[in-house]
């Protein structure tokens, strides 16, 4: 059992709070009531923030791997600088990702958001998203939910409209903005997570499947009554987006920076310059970022690393050696090792179930 902390027992009380406007708001003429115990609820989140950030209680170190070690759910609370240097990339699972402080643009694939406290960001599987910050590297805190596809997907025969709702809302719109009140309810479901989280005892797992159900409600929820933003009038914004699409379907091939230059009829320096500036890097970088993240998804999947290289667009093994090595800051080989013991802690995992 971990040790105590008093962040416990504010988590555990947002979440009776939680239970409480649940039921209230199901009965009449209780929303007063439910108002009342909003105020409370922002109240503790308030000091939650201050204790946790005091006693380091449910701050997580920043997952580098970005790779999923559990077939269900995880859930993080970072604060620390670490966005400033996430490249664009992409997941073989949804991302939940609940900014708490600052503001910044957040890409997902052709599309950009404004985030800010209050709104979220829900990114599907196989997209590409990352995050456009301005000014000194600083802390930022946020609370980042990561979903198994299959095990959502194992969801849908308790919650099939819910699920169906999610995967047809997010073909175009990934940000999600609640009403103020649903915004909270949302916030301390996480926050029940992280609880869930720290307790990790016998009965855990099970709550957090229960808290994950409401979560996908509520955003569900959100998902069918919001309306569309105004989209980037920016023209240059718009040619920048077709090279960056272009990349993304045509990257395993033989690709270069002056090839997608004379494709576009775009000067090869303006082209790059405009990149940089609106992806966050070179277009070189990002083809040779979007190989490796193909090259390492064929390997997790128990592809030869030859065939995973080659198969991603890498005409040499030694360049994809190196480049592989000084991105993940460790060898083909040994990602090779972690998944094989990743695919044997899962297959314990299912069989102790």
């Amino acid at each position: 059992m971990p040790p105590y902390s008093i962040s416990d027992d504010l988590i555990l009380l947002m979440a009776i709070f939680n239970h409480i406007i649940s039921i209230l708001y199901m009965v009449e003429n209780t929303h007063y009531i439910a108002k009342n115990i909003i105020l409370c609820i922002m109240l503790v989140e308030t000091l939650l923030k201050e204790v946790a950030i005091m006693d380091g209680a449910y701050i997580s170190a920043f997952n580098i791997l970005q790779d999923m070690s559990r077939n269900d759910i995880e859930v993080y609370h970072y604060c620390d600088a670490a966005t400033f240097g996430v490249p664009p990339h992409r997941h073989d699972f949804y991302e939940l990702y609940c900014l708490l402080s600052d503001s910044y643009t957040y890409h997902v694939e052709d599309n950009q958001y404004e985030l800010h406290p209050g709104t979220l960001i829900l990114v599907p599987p196989g997209e590409t998203h990352w995050p456009e910050l301005q000014g000194p590297p600083r802390d930022i805190e946020r609370i980042v939910l990561w979903l198994n596809p299959e095990f959502i997907s194992s969801l849908s025969i308790f919650l099939p409209k819910t699920l169906g709702a999610m995967g047809s809302n997010l073909q175009d719109e990934h940000l999600i903005v609640p009403e103020e009140k649903t915004y909270h309810v949302i916030l301390n479901l996480l926050y029940s997570l992280l609880y869930e989280k720290n307790r990790a005892d016998a009965d855990s797992q099970y709550l957090c499947h229960l808290i994950l159900s409401q979560l996908l409600i509520h955003i569900s929820r959100v998902l069918n009554q919001r309306t569309k933003p105004q989209e980037d009038p920016g023209t240059r914004y718009g040619e920048i987006m077709k090279v960056h699409e272009y990349i993304n379907a045509h990257y395993r091939e033989s690709l270069s920076v002056s090839d997608l230059a004379q494709r576009f009829f775009l000067d090869k320096n303006t082209m790059t310059r405009q990149f940089k500036r609106i992806i966050g890097m070179t277009p070189g970088d990002y083809i040779r970022r979007k190989r490796l993240e193909n090259a390492r998804e064929l390997i997790r999947q128990g592809y030869s690393i030859q065939h995973a290289g080659y198969s991603s667009g890498f005409s040499d093994y030694s360049a994809f050696f190196r480049a592989f090595r000084q991105y993940y800051g460790m060898s083909p080989g040994d990602l090779v090792g972690r998944s094989k013991a990743s695919r044997r802690q899962q297959s314990e995992q299912e069989s102790e179930e």
